[in-house]
């Protein structure tokens, strides 16, 4: 019991604390976002004035037109779009149509990402196996023959990649 006065008494005096720093470092690597590149256009190709509606798949660009719309299927192709990233990075795609011609409305988009052979409705995810993924595109054109215009027309829609 002495001696742990004195040890007391002895810290009290020579005022030292006990205490240390550590002078360290965090880590950090940055990298390039998500980059998305449009490499093939979504094309319907040339449609008769009629009312009915064009699918378009995602995975190979088939189409179906039960309302025999398609007069010249030459130039119909799904949208292809390249996605940059990094590996593992979980990704999902969305479409959302913009405004449209009169008589035109472009809906119900699907995605197939390449080599992963499941197209499906969007917004799809995916696990990126490699910095570079192809991501396809297909969507259902409706036409409205009694307000539909003659003549070629620019359908706007936007493809967002997101991380998740």
């Amino acid at each position: 019991c002495r001696f742990s006065i004195m040890a007391v008494a002895f810290l009290a005096l020579t005022g030292t604390a006990f205490a240390v720093d550590l002078v360290t470092n965090a880590q950090v690597e940055i990298v390039e976002g998500l980059s998305l590149a449009e490499t093939t256009a979504l094309n319907f190709g040339q449609l008769a004035l009629n009312n009915g509606s064009v699918v378009i798949a995602a995975a190979d660009g088939a189409t179906t037109d039960a309302a025999n719309l398609i007069v010249d299927n030459t130039n119909i192709s799904q949208g292809v779009f390249s996605v940059n990233g990094l590996a593992n990075w979980d990704i999902q795609v969305d479409c959302v149509a913009g405004t449209m011609p009169a008589g035109m409305t472009l809906a119900t988009f699907t995605a197939d990402w390449a080599g992963a052979g499941s197209e499906g409705t969007c917004p799809q995810t995916r696990t990126m196996v490699g910095a570079t993924e192809e991501v396809e595109i297909g969507a259902t054109l409706t036409i409205d023959r009694t307000t539909a215009s003659l003549g070629a027309a620019t359908l706007p829609y936007t493809v967002s990649v997101t991380f998740q």
